[in-house]
């Protein structure tokens, strides 16, 4: 009889719960979080997803909805490569204007660039040691292909841009990107802040030809 009871008890103690949920979902708190969502966010929450959440109501208290904006964010502009014979048709036609555009036969081929061990020991500090994991654990290394001469200098010695890859020492193979978090791009600026001094890594700036040779070299036999 007791056992019943309970079972009751604890029925009856769901059957309000669900109730409770569902009608939370239709309870708003503002115009943007209903009362559900607020359980969500305080049962699954980290301490970082809390950081981003103030960020962006912040941003959102500062340019609400709907007010006229006089500053207009520039639109990030993807100048990585892509091998082309991977995209879809429509993306393939896209690709396709923006090499015509970029008259990839304009640029010079760098005579001065990183070798693989300096790309690598560059992207690791880029990175804040990130890739040295991935190096360790994932047995991968860092392949550097051609570089082209980038003007974009920012005051450096020297620019150049180049696309790299990531090399598997077990499988003796390439791979697009590491296991987990992809946290690489394929190609990167590298420079010299002075004559001899060590290669750094930054973000691309210009747009450069897919090294299909790059990976032929790397792919495995």
């Amino acid at each position: 009889m007791n056992v019943k009871k309970l079972l009751k008890a604890v029925g009856i103690t769901l059957g309000i719960i669900v109730l409770f949920l569902i009608a939370s979902n239709f309870i708003w708190l503002n115009e943007r979080e209903n009362l559900l969502y607020k359980i969500q966010q305080y049962a699954t929450y980290s301490k970082e997803d809390w950081k981003n959440y103030e960020t962006n109501e912040k941003l959102l208290a500062e340019n609400p909805v709907g007010t006229n904006q006089t500053d207009v964010a520039a639109p990030v502009v993807d100048f990585h490569p892509y091998d082309v014979n991977t995209l879809t048709p429509s993306a393939k036609e896209e690709e396709l204007k923006k090499i015509q555009n970029a008259h990839f036969e304009n640029l010079v081929p760098a005579k001065n660039k990183p070798s693989d061990d300096e790309a690598q020991a560059a992207l690791i500090r880029l990175t804040k040691g990130q890739l040295t994991d991935v190096i360790i654990n994932q047995k991968l290394d860092i392949k550097i292909g051609k570089c082209y001469e980038n003007p974009n200098t920012e005051g450096n010695f020297n620019c150049v841009s180049c696309m790299i890859l990531l090399y598997n020492r077990d499988k003796k193979d390439w791979q697009e990107a590491p296991d987990g978090d992809n946290f690489l791009s394929n190609s990167y600026d590298f420079y010299q802040p002075s004559e001899g001094d060590i290669w750094e890594a930054k973000d691309l700036s210009i747009m450069i030809p897919y090294d299909y040779d790059l990976i032929k070299k790397y792919e495995k036999k």
